[in-house]
This record gives structure tokens, C-alpha cells and sequence, in this order.
């Protein structure tokens, strides 16, 4: 109590709010949005082109540069960019940051910008639901090949990395490097952002919480923010990220598929 007053005290500090932890969350994807319907729809121009111009940000655990669903084959890097680590963007990446813990630095093979051996595979998940190439990919259980794609295929993808391996093992991000982030996703000019994870539904959210005044400034700057609604159900009151302005993508059971 002593510090929050002794740091609200100093000249130009606004708030002051206790950090705190943010998990990763997400489970299915294209099959529940039923993304062919917009792709049919004369504006977008069909799958192929689906996203086209489009700068769409991950706050997550890192796009990986070889990926096949993030080749940058095709495209032209757009003038102003690459942005950050420019040794994890191809064309289809355009910008690509971390953010490491100086307290809890990464572990041994996951201290790059994209995700290591050892590294979380959220982030490249959650970037090709929203924006990865339409590819031919086998996997057990599949009799051929078969194509998969993100939402908006044809958009740019813009790397920040907050979810890595720890030497202490820990697996969430804190809100003190989520909002750097979000400062970063405004400056470098993105126009969408992505953002697969929380703080469970005891999170505050609103006027009073540091996390989400950073988000709601997001929207405020004119970038569409889209959050995810937790994992904690089934039951009353488990949602997460209350505000109005950005929108929640509600949690669904998994298709038959």
C-alpha cells in the first residue's frame, strides 16, 4: 500500500494497478466460424483473396517464419515494414516482437523471436485460424492431403511474442509486458488484433484495470480488437474481458469432426 501511494505521487503517473498473470486459451477454430460463407461473399473476392491488405496482429506465443502457413511466397513487404525482429518476417510476416522477462528469462532453445522446440505452439495456432495461407497439409488420420487455411489467408501477419518457455516454467505472460505490447501494435500500424487469452473470469476489466485500459486504448486508436471469452465454463459468470468496446468470441464445444 506504501508503494501504490509513493507511485501514484509521482508527477504524470495516471494509475496504478497491480500486475498480474494472463493464460493462453482457444480450442477449435475455422470449422464453428464458418468462414466460407464470407468467402463467398462478392466484397471478399473468394478464399483466395480473403484478407487481402490486411495488417492482422497476434498477441501470443510467436508466428514461426518456416511455417508453411506463413510463407511469404507471393507477397510484396508493404513500405514502412518489416518492423522489429526482421529475421522472423518473410513478406507475410511484416513485424515480429518479444517480450521477455528480464526476472524470468526464456529457456534454453526458445529465446528467438519465433517459437522453439521447447516453445508454445499457441501462437502459430491462433495466427493461422486468423490469417494463414490456404495450404495441402497431411496429418494421422487423413486418407490424402487436405487444404486448411485461416480466416483471412491473404492478410499480413504481425508477430508479439508474450507467451514463451521460462527457465522458471512459467507459461503466461504478466500485464506489464502485455501493455508494452499493446503500445507496439498501435505504433506499428497494424488493423486488426488477435488476442487468444485472459485472466480467467475474476478479471476486472474496465476504467480500473491497467490491462484492459490498454485494450480499450487499442480500440480507441482504430484497430479491431477481437479477445476470447476464456475456458473456465461450463457455468454462470466464467466469461472474460468484459468491456463492451472489443468484441468477445464466445467458447463452444468442439464440432464431430
Amino acid at each position: 500500500a506504501k508503494l501504490e501511494a509513493a507511485l501514484r505521487a509521482i508527477p504524470g503517473v495516471k494509475n496504478v494497478g497491480r500486475d498480474a498473470a494472463q493464460q493462453p486459451t482457444m480450442y477449435d477454430s475455422i470449422g464453428l466460424i464458418n468462414a466460407p460463407l464470407a468467402w463467398d461473399n462478392p466484397a471478399v473476392g473468394g478464399a483466395a483473396n480473403a484478407g487481402a491488405g490486411i495488417r492482422a496482429a497476434s498477441m501470443d506465443g510467436g508466428i514461426h517464419k518456416d511455417a508453411p502457413m506463413f510463407s511469404g511466397a507471393g507477397y510484396l513487404m508493404p513500405i514502412g515494414y518489416p518492423i522489429g525482429y526482421v529475421e522472423n518476417t518473410n513478406g507475410k510476416i511484416i513485424a515480429s516482437r518479444v517480450y521477455f522477462r528480464s526476472w524470468d528469462p526464456p529457456a534454453s532453445g526458445d529465446d528467438t523471436a519465433w517459437p522453439g522446440a521447447f516453445g508454445t505452439e499457441h501462437g502459430v495456432h491462433t495466427s493461422g485460424t486468423m490469417a494463414g495461407n490456404r495450404i495441402e497439409a497431411t496429418f494421422p488420420g487423413a486418407a490424402s492431403p487436405v487444404t486448411i487455411s485461416g480466416v483471412a489467408p491473404r492478410a499480413y501477419v504481425m508477430s508479439y511474442r508474450v507467451f514463451y518457455a521460462s527457465v522458471n516454467g512459467i507459461g503466461s505472460f504478466y500485464n506489464a509486458e502485455g501493455i508494452q505490447a499493446l503500445e507496439d501494435i498501435v505504433r506499428d500500424r497494424a488493423h486488426t488484433l488477435n488476442n487468444s487469452w485472459g485472466g480467467g473470469p475474476g478479471s476486472i476489466g474496465g476504467a480500473f484495470d491497467a490491462l484492459d485500459t490498454a485494450l480499450l486504448n487499442v480500440f480507441r486508436s482504430g484497430i479491431f480488437v477481437s479477445m476470447s471469452n476464456g475456458n473456465a465454463g461450463p457455468g454462470p459468470g466464467t466469461g472474460d474481458h468484459p468491456s463492451d468496446e472489443y468484441i468477445n468470441v464466445a467458447a463452444s464445444t468442439k464440432g464431430s469432426a
